[in-house]
């Protein structure tokens, strides 16, 4: 009993372990994409969304408006960016489940709170086109990595 026990909480911390890497092999492609973005891809001042106005609701006009946009790039990286937020959100559970202590969730839940705010700055940059938007994403992807790499040392 107390074997199986075991085996059951080694296999839910190499679950752990797998998508903690997964989601990081993730970020480095969303950050090598944003690069991209950042270099090659000039985001219209006008679009749905854009400019002043309530934060929320443009926001969210902007990065529908990115799915329509004709800029593959942008597409790709708005598209990642969501993939990280359900597996940020993934991982949290993932904590949870494994039963390795306080630290593994608020590592989790840390990586994923970065990974919200480089999202909520991303479409900041949409709506307002201000450089330390993109700044502030650079930031909450070396945030979101830091954490997930302590849980992969933790977790090995």
């Amino acid at each position: 009993m107390i074997a199986a026990m075991a085996e059951g909480a080694e296999r839910l911390l190499g679950v752990l372990r797998r998508r903690t890497a997964a989601t990081l092999g993730l970020l480095m492609v969303q950050f090598l994409v944003g690069m991209a973005v950042n270099l090659y891809v000039t985001t219209p001042t006008h679009h749905a969304g854009a400019g002043s106005g309530p934060y929320l609701s443009g926001a969210l006009a902007s990065v529908l408006w990115s799915f329509s946009s004709g800029l593959p790039l942008l597409i790709v990286h708005v598209v990642i960016g969501i993939l990280l937020l359900l597996s940020g959100v993934e991982l949290v559970v993932h904590a949870v489940r494994s039963r390795r202590g306080a630290s593994m969730v608020w590592l989790a839940a840390g990586g994923l709170t970065a990974i919200l705010f480089a999202g909520f700055n991303g479409a900041s940059f949409l709506k307002y086109d201000q450089n330390i938007s993109s700044m502030l994403m650079a930031v909450g992807f070396a945030v979101a990595v830091a954490c997930y790499a302590v849980i992969l040392t933790l977790s090995a």
